[in-house]
């Protein structure tokens, strides 16, 4: 199966969907057509099961990045800067592959699923001794939106059909920026809730001193 998977990807990338056939990938992995079906009864599960694979990769290279925060010697001390990069690297990597395989997965109505892979990934990062959130516990929904923020710009990336290449390193450096200034102005999770009531008592004692509008 791992052959057809290979050879469909290199017919994929290049023939794109509309070159996209059994016979093509047939003969490219050296099988007949006969015991493609075998495996695939279409090339739309052919297209899903690369789809799947290739969120499979981007999991592993993610879990990765994030275990080297373990490791002393690792010449990348930030692990920020680290989950990042390892993140932008993969959206941009082959991204017309990229494009169709994922808008082939969500129209397949699989946008459950990758949700559910995102939370996953955020919740590894989330309980990581040595992860992002180290420095300061964020509340579930600060770790959404700024999880999401960082996936859209990464997405971004795989979108982007017109105009020359991104600089890559400035957009991982705008990445950077955009995570730590986000968690330097987010209230911890746990002092959330009193940080809301002092600031509402506060407006109401202003509100009661005499000659307050």
């Amino acid at each position: 199966m791992a052959v057809i998977l290979e050879a469909a990807q290199q017919i994929l990338r290049a023939h794109g969907l509309a070159g996209f056939n059994t016979n093509r990938i047939a003969e490219r992995a050296g099988v007949s057509v006969g015991s493609l079906y075998g495996y695939f009864p279409n090339k739309q599960s052919i297209l899903l099961a690369l789809a799947r694979r290739l969120l499979a990769e981007d999991r592993e290279a993610f879990l990765a990045a994030l275990a080297a925060a373990d490791d002393a010697h690792d010449a990348e001390a930030d692990p920020i800067r680290r989950l990042v990069r390892v993140l932008l690297a993969r959206h941009a990597h082959d991204a017309p592959v990229r494009r169709v395989l994922l808008g082939v997965y969500m129209g397949a109505g699989l946008a459950g699923d990758d949700a559910q892979h995102v939370a996953q990934l955020t919740a590894a990062v989330a309980s990581h001794p040595q992860g992002p959130q180290a420095a300061r516990a964020l509340a579930p929904i600060q770790l959404f939106v700024i999880a999401r923020a960082v996936l859209g710009v990464a997405r971004a990336l795989t979108d982007a059909r017109e105009g020359p290449p991104l600089p890559m390193q400035a957009v991982e450096d705008e990445a950077v920026r955009l995570v730590n200034a986000y968690l330097l102005a987010a209230v911890p999770a746990e002092s959330g809730r009193s940080a809301a009531a002092m600031a509402q008592n506060s407006a109401s004692s202003s509100a009661r001193m005499p000659g307050s509008p």
